[in-house]
């Protein structure tokens, strides 16, 4: 006798990745000689009332990566209703006749993923089901709340797995399973310590892709779609950031007293890697440890050897900026890799240092980005807008970092206290959570990913929803503009979307930026193809500033020409000025950015206090068994 494993996955973001930790999990389960069948919500596109936006769409617009060239490339999304894909796991549960049903969760997934579950229980009430995933690890007392769920597993599932399939074969319950918290019949709860994590990952079969739909394996990476592969070298991170729910990782499994950071050998990594491009034709990977350059220089020089004798093709990842140096830089290269992607998050050093308990300083991002551009690997920021505290004056700080490392590609995220992090807990205390706005988010939730509409559940002094979501759209625009120029890109962050003027004016300036980053217009972009040559009022003296004002009038058409060139005037003669202006000069910049206005004691001091919330917040996780 065997088990049927049942797992739906939520995500309607994330198009384009295979999740190594279910694969994992469906892998484990697989060898015991049990069944494991995944519904991955990525390949449909959930839709209201007919209206849809594919999430590469936003991107675009964000001026983030390119238009494919190749878009045909990648398998269509169909475009269902949310009670079509609930007919959809229905109809599927019905044929498989599983044992268990699970649903894994992001925080951003889970809202769509509760109500799937909360129709299937009642569908199936007399089969058992169990949450997993970062979302029920770090808020298992609500999730194991709901009645849709019997348990909830924390942490790593792979030996959870082996354990429920074992009960379920010798028709027995599921209490007493390390990680797991299971109801009782009165609703109380049990709650298992967590077993120590595995140390030797190698001992874990290769990840079981066969499990995802063919959306799970095509990306677009700078204007072309591949196929990707999804990898690990390692599990883990050390750091202690207060937005990252890695601090509650940490805490729960530390009673353990095994090692949170875990490596697999290198001979496992690239035969794993060989065996996927042999069996599903890779072209293109992505390697998703959390600090992928978190190993000694012996193990990254054994990793650039193998790799680029024996694989080869390019790879993407991301890493800390302490751990670009001269070497590591060299062996990105020597490997193949393309793109870097560094979290720089706010370029407000007291607030990255304190607030966000990353003690990095704005030089050591200048020294990082500067490596890679060297070794021809692609700059990419992550960033965040609408941090407690943050003021605009702040987020074009963030802007000013962008421009002083010339990133090529910035990524721009609203930020969200999820819940595990230390940071929701002190936002908390201190009456600057807004959870009224955030139970309006989630009855509003479009099943797309919950923060990617730039709204936010903080309060704030100088800003709002509608100017974040503005900047999250006008971020790359103001990272290449000239900061002379920037009165034009203020008018659209002020304006509304009703005057004529304003929407024309942000259209041609998205379509100009993108043909800045891209050397080559948008696919929606019509050349006014203007002749008219400018007076010489309107001409400016800097080249990078008349290279633009020449690109927009020659793409501006007729339609409020007069108008356009009237700001143009009024900011060649001094009289429009950004409303935050920034030194343009790389000099300047780097002491403009240099500035701190809090002492180190200070950042200390709320360090200290995020790491005692922290270490209160796990006491929830002991046993009761």
């Amino acid at each position: 006798m065997h088990m049927n494993f049942y797992m739906i996955y939520s995500n309607q973001y994330a198009v384009g990745n295979k999740p190594i930790g279910i694969a994992s999990l469906a892998a484990m389960t697989k060898q015991a000689g049990h069944e494991f069948k995944l519904f991955d919500c990525t390949q449909f596109l959930v839709i209201k009332n007919a209206e849809y936006n594919e999430w590469n769409e936003a991107g675009i617009k964000r001026l983030a990566f390119m238009e494919s060239k190749n878009e045909n490339r990648s398998p269509k999304r169909e475009k269902v209703t949310y009670d079509q894909i609930i007919e959809k796991v229905i109809a599927e549960i019905n044929a498989y006749k599983p044992d268990i049903i699970g649903l894994t969760a992001l925080t951003d997934d889970y809202p769509l993923g509760l109500r799937i579950m909360e129709k299937v229980k009642k569908t199936f009430p007399s089969i058992p089901t169990i949450a997993g995933g970062v979302h029920a690890t770090i808020d298992p007392t609500d999730v194991v709340m709901e009645d849709c769920f019997d348990m909830v597993c924390i942490g790593e599932g792979e030996y959870v797995m082996l354990d429920i399939g074992k009960r379920i074969n010798e028709k027995k319950d599921f209490f007493g399973i390390k990680n797991l918290w299971v109801k009782r019949k009165d609703k109380s709860i049990e709650k298992n310590s967590v077993r120590p994590y595995e140390q030797n990952l190698d001992k874990f079969p290769f990840p079981d892709w066969s499990i995802y739909p063919e959306t799970a394996f095509y990306k677009p990476f700078q204007g072309h779609v591949y196929k990707y592969g999804d990898f690990e070298m390692s599990r883990g991170c050390p750091y202690k950031c207060s937005y990252c729910i890695n601090v509650q990782l940490q805490a729960i499994y530390k009673h353990t007293g095994e090692n949170f950071c875990r490596e697999k050998s290198i001979p496992r990594v690239i035969e794993e890697i060989k065996a996927a491009i042999k069996k599903y034709n890779i072209e293109f990977l992505r390697f998703h440890d959390e600090t992928f350059l978190l190993m000694s220089n012996k193990r990254l020089e054994e990793f650039a050897n193998l790799y680029s004798k024996e694989i080869g093709i390019p790879f993407v990842t991301s890493t800390t900026s302490q751990s670009i140096t001269p070497f590591t830089a060299k062996m990105l290269k020597k490997a193949n890799c393309v793109s870097v992607s560094l979290g720089l998050e706010t370029g407000n050093p007291d607030l990255r240092n304190g607030l966000l308990h990353k003690p990095t300083e704005n030089d050591v991002y200048v020294r990082a980005f500067k490596l890679l551009e060297e070794n021809n690997i692609q700059k990419v920021s992550f960033n965040m807008l609408g941090l407690p505290y943050e003021k605009m004056a702040d987020i074009f700080k963030t802007i000013a970092m962008n421009k002083l490392c010339e990133t090529d590609v910035q990524s721009v995220g609203t930020f969200y206290p999820y819940k595990g992090t230390p940071i929701r807990t002190m936002l908390k205390e201190n009456g600057m959570l807004n959870e009224e706005n955030e139970k309006k988010l989630l009855q509003g939730y479009d099943f797309n990913t919950l923060t990617s509409g730039g709204k936010s559940t903080l309060y704030f002094g100088d800003m709002n929803d509608e100017i974040l979501t503005k900047m999250n759209f006008l971020f790359a625009n103001y990272t290449v503009w000239p900061v002379k120029l920037w009165p034009l890109i203020d008018l659209i962050r002020h304006g509304s979307k009703k005057d004529r003027f304003v929407e024309l004016l942000w259209n041609k300036i998205n379509h100009i930026t993108y043909f800045k980053k891209f050397k080559e217009w948008p696919k929606k972009h019509k050349a006014a193809n203007s002749t008219k040559a400018l007076e010489k009022k309107y001409v400016f003296d800097n080249k990078k500033e008349n290279e633009f004002i020449k690109l927009l009038m020659e793409n501006w058409g007729e339609d409020f020409r007069e108008d356009i060139l009237a700001k143009i005037l009024l900011i060649n003669n001094d009289v429009m000025k950004p409303e935050f202006p920034i030194p343009e000069k790389h000099d300047e910049l780097k002491k403009f950015l240099g500035i701190e206005k809090i002492s180190t004691q200070e950042k200390r001091n709320i360090r200290l206090k995020l790491r005692n919330i922290a270490k209160e917040d796990s006491a929830s996780y002991k046993s009761s068994a």
